[in-house]
C-alpha cells in the first residue's frame, strides 16, 4: 500500500446566517453529506470530519493517493456540489495518530448463527501453524499476495484482486484479534467489494488446531458475529461456499505440494 498523502479541508458556508437559519432543503444536502463522508471513512479516504462552531466552518482531514484524488472527492461532496459550501484545501503532514476502530465495525445485532469447516491434512501442527499465521504461508494455499503479522493488532490481509485500489483487493484493514501458539488464531474477515455496504462490517473467523498424530492435523474453522436480513444471508451462502473451497487449497497444498499460482 503506498503512503497516503494528508489534506486538510475546511468547508466554507456560501451565506450569511449559515447554519443557524438552514432551510429543509439544506437539511437534506447535510444528511447526504454525512453519509457521503461516513462511507469515506469506512474506506479510510477521510480521518476525520465535523463542525468547528464558534469559527462556522466544516472541518474535514484526507488521507489519499494524491492532490487530485483529495478534489475529486470535494467536488463530489453533496454540499459543495449543490453550492452551499466552498472548500479550501491545504497540504498536512500527520506526525502522529491514535488508532481508531469505529464502532459501526461489527454488527450491531448479531445473530447465533455460525459457519462451521473442519479439515484434516497431512502436516504436523508447526507446519499446519505456520501455513495460517505467516505471509509465506498463507501464499502457499490462500492467495499468492498477503500481509499476515503475528500479533495482536496485526494484520490479516489477504488480497484476490490486486488489479483494485487499494481497499478493493481483498481482506485489507482485518486484524488479527487473538491466538494460542498452535492451538486457535482468531481474526477479523470483510466482504467482498460486489456486497456493498456489507463490505465496511468485520466477521470474526476463529481457527482451532488439533494434532491428530505426528504426521496429521484437524483444522476447525468457525465464523460468527452474522447480521441481520436478506443481504447478511446472501453473505453468509457466499463464505459458506468460500471457506469450503479456500480449506480445499489448504488440503492440496500438503498432498499435492504448494498451489502453482501460475496456472490460474
Amino acid at each position: 500500500m503506498p503512503k497516503p498523502q494528508y489534506y486538510l479541508v475546511q468547508l466554507h458556508g456560501t451565506r450569511e446566517g449559515w447554519p443557524g437559519d438552514i432551510t429543509p432543503d439544506e437539511e437534506k444536502v447535510m444528511s447526504e453529506h454525512f453519509d457521503y463522508l461516513k462511507k469515506l471513512t469506512a474506506k479510510k479516504k477521510v480521518y476525520m470530519a465535523g463542525p468547528v462552531f464558534e469559527a462556522k466552518f466544516g472541518l474535514i482531514v484526507l488521507a489519499v493517493a494524491s492532490e487530485a484524488e483529495a478534489r475529486e472527492i470535494m467536488d463530489n461532496e453533496p454540499s459543495v456540489k449543490t453550492g452551499l459550501h466552498t472548500y479550501t484545501l491545504s497540504s498536512m503532514r500527520v506526525s502522529l495518530l491514535v488508532d481508531h476502530r469505529s464502532p459501526d465495525r461489527y454488527a450491531s445485532d448479531p445473530s447465533d448463527r455460525v459457519i462451521q469447516k473442519e479439515v484434516t491434512v497431512p502436516a504436523t501442527i508447526d507446519q499446519v501453524w505456520q501455513a495460517w499465521t505467516t505471509t509465506e504461508g498463507v501464499n502457499t494455499f490462500f492467495s499468492p499476495n498477503a500481509k499476515v503479522d503475528l500479533r495482536i493488532g496485526g494484520p490479516f490481509e489477504i488480497y484476490f484482486l490486486m488489479e483494485n485500489p487499494y481497499g478493493s483487493r481483498g481482506s485489507e484493514d482485518c486484524r488479527i484479534l487473538a491466538y494460542l501458539p498452535k492451538k486457535m488464531l482468531s481474526f477479523e474477515w470483510n466482504a467482498p467489494p460486489q456486497f456493498g455496504d456489507l463490505r465496511d462490517k468485520r466477521t470474526q473467523v476463529i481457527l482451532e488446531f488439533e494434532s491428530i498424530d505426528a504426521v496429521h492435523t484437524k483444522v476447525v474453522l468457525s465464523q460468527i458475529g452474522w447480521g441481520k436480513g436478506e443481504d447478511w444471508d446472501k453473505l453468509y451462502d457466499y463464505f459458506d461456499r468460500a471457506w469450503g473451497q479456500v480449506l480445499g487449497n489448504f488440503k492440496k497444498r500438503f498432498e499435492d505440494g504448494p498451489i502453482d499460482w501460475s496456472k490460474d
